[in-house]
């Protein structure tokens, strides 16, 4: 018998990883505040619920992937969060990025309610959540982890354990560190070009089949969209609160991360 899952935070990404687990027959609780992923859901065979809680109250294992370290703390600990249910999941995963050190004192939080608890972010954006191939990167019990690997199966095709509570979201801090760092070189690259008259495909599929290939060079209009056509509250502005967040864990580890402040600053003015 499959695994009772629920699901909460069903937007950009959290959608199409809620449908890929659907379509693999897990039977499934869903909840976000918007209603229209709901009635998608509902429609594969999925179970609306009303809270955090009744998915709690549904479900064995629910993966969390809301927006802000606020909505995470409120979904498992509010009024009507996941430890208030009566019968509390076995475990849950913040597959959201977050700070490791909010995610360490959650896990200690939710230990004490008898809820076993993983970070577990993920990496690839939209089109690779659709495919089920995102990365992610999971921190916590090894126990844990091996007990809900298949359901993470669904939605990666790289799930790695790394580590304790919080490694998960360090290594995903890491990964997001050097995206922007790339968006930078790749920002200069392009008013160099600009400013010798070159024709910017040209270059860059050059540069994709030469040593300054990179992500952001093979996902430049995708790259580029962030900031030409800037949405407030949009991808641009979850990887500067990203970048904070890494900024902020540098200093408490005593690491200096001149670059990730430096482009921080070039890719946003």
């Amino acid at each position: 018998m499959k695994t009772k899952l629920g699901f909460i935070g069903l937007g950009e990404m959290g959608l199409p990883m809620a449908k890929n687990l659907a379509g693999k027959g897990y039977p499934l609780s869903v909840y976000d505040v918007d209603p229209e992923p709901l009635r998608q859901l509902t429609e594969l065979g999925a179970v609306a619920a009303a809270g955090p809680d009744a998915v709690a109250e549904y479900a064995d294992f629910v993966m969390i992937i809301v927006r802000t370290t606020d909505q995470v703390r409120n979904v498992i600990f509010g009024a009507n969060g996941i430890a208030t249910a009566a019968s509390p999941p076995s475990a849950v995963a913040v597959m959201s990025t977050i700070s490791p050190l909010d995610a360490r004192e959650m896990a200690a939080k939710a230990n004490e309610k008898g809820i076993g608890f993983i970070d577990a972010p993920v990496s690839g954006a939209r089109l690779r959540a659709e495919l089920g191939e995102l990365t992610i990167m999971v921190g916590g019990d090894t126990g844990i982890f091996k007990e809900f690997s298949d359901v993470l199966e669904v939605l990666g095709r790289y799930v790695v354990h790394v580590g304790d509570v919080g490694a998960g979201q360090t290594v995903k801090l890491i990964n997001n560190m050097l995206l922007l760092i790339n968006m930078c070189g790749a920002h200069e690259a392009k008013a160099l070009v600009d400013a010798a008259g070159l024709d910017l495909k040209t270059v860059f599929d050059i540069v994709r089949v030469s040593t300054g290939k990179s992500w952001v060079v093979d996902n430049w209009e995708t790259v580029d969209g962030w900031k030409t056509n800037y949405v407030s509250g949009g991808t641009l502005d979850i990887v500067y609160k990203d970048i904070d967040t890494t900024l902020y864990l540098g200093e408490k580890k005593r690491v200096p991360l001149y670059l990730s402040a430096l482009a921080k600053q070039m890719v946003r003015y």
